[in-house]
């Protein structure tokens, strides 16, 4: 799979999530910050994995935090529900990044 289309499917099955968790008040500016997140993480962890840099599971802890903290910090969620949000989205995108 391409970056263009691993992006698309991550941006499709994370936003959502993201956006669900965020609650009714957030929703319309979360939708905007996770596609941000998401912008900013996965080149870098497309780059970072696909040269070998740092081990994949690495990657994921580190766009994992670097997500949450997004979310915390530029969307105003709660930290537990920050990091949940950022938790649940990336346990399935890495899961389906194993079958697609």
């Amino acid at each position: 799979m391409d970056w263009p289309a691993a992006f698309s499917l991550t941006c499709a099955v994370e936003v959502p999530i993201v956006v669900a968790m965020a609650g009714r008040g957030r929703r319309r500016r979360t939708v905007a910050d996770a596609f941000a997140a998401n912008l900013l993480t996965h080149p870098l962890a497309w780059l970072l994995v696909g040269h070998g840099i740092l081990p994949w599971l690495v990657v994921e802890v580190l766009v994992l935090l670097v997500e949450a903290l997004v979310y915390r910090g530029v969307t105003r969620l709660p930290p537990a529900r920050a990091f949940a949000a950022a938790g649940l989205a990336n346990l399935i995108t890495a899961s389906l990044s194993f079958v697609v």
